[in-house]
């Protein structure tokens, strides 16, 4: 099965995250150790209920799907967020459960492209990756484009996808 057809030019990513950042507040981090998690704060995302097949996400994350269009085969979802200035990122990750795979952009950079497939690992237990080198000390853009294998979501073909980001700083 191939990806279904996503592709964004660097304007079409930039209005979306011109439309993200003005439909919902990017976040504030003053504290040393930060955690935000997929919930209906993310632009186009939904809260759904999660799948007996899914790994529980670490708080604060929820499953979610797309807002616009629930039983899409796609979700698109994103999230801002502004890192202080004068602080070091120690370390950075993101934790990603996906029903059934993903592509991740951090600052229009790739940092998940997943390859078509159905494969349960994605979703129990989900996975972790080092986003420090992504990060710039101001906002910061987290994009998930989540696809359903298979097509749209129905009661035998769920899609969900979950995502908490840490961040710890001097």
């Amino acid at each position: 099965m191939k990806h279904p057809k996503i592709s964004f030019t660097k304007k079409q990513y930039e209005e979306f995250i011109r439309r993200a950042r003005s439909a919902v507040k990017p976040i504030s981090i003053n504290q040393r150790v930060i955690q935000f998690g997929t919930n209906d704060n993310w632009f186009n995302a939904s809260v759904i209920g999660r799948d007996p097949a899914w790994v529980i996400p670490p708080s604060p994350a929820r499953y979610v799907w797309s807002q616009s269009n629930p039983s899409a085969e796609r979700a698109i979802i994103s999230r801002s967020f502004t890192l202080p200035r004068p602080r070091r990122i120690r370390s950075a990750e993101l934790f990603l459960s996906v029903d059934n795979y993903a592509i991740v952009l951090i600052n229009g950079r790739p940092v998940v492209a997943d390859n078509p497939q159905a494969e349960g690992s994605f979703f129990n237990p989900g996975r972790t990756f080092n986003i420090r080198p992504f990060l710039r000390r101001r906002i910061n853009d987290i994009v998930i484009i989540a696809f359903n294998f298979g097509g749209p979501v129905t009661a035998q073909n769920p899609a969900g996808v979950a995502a908490r980001v840490r961040i710890v700083v001097d």
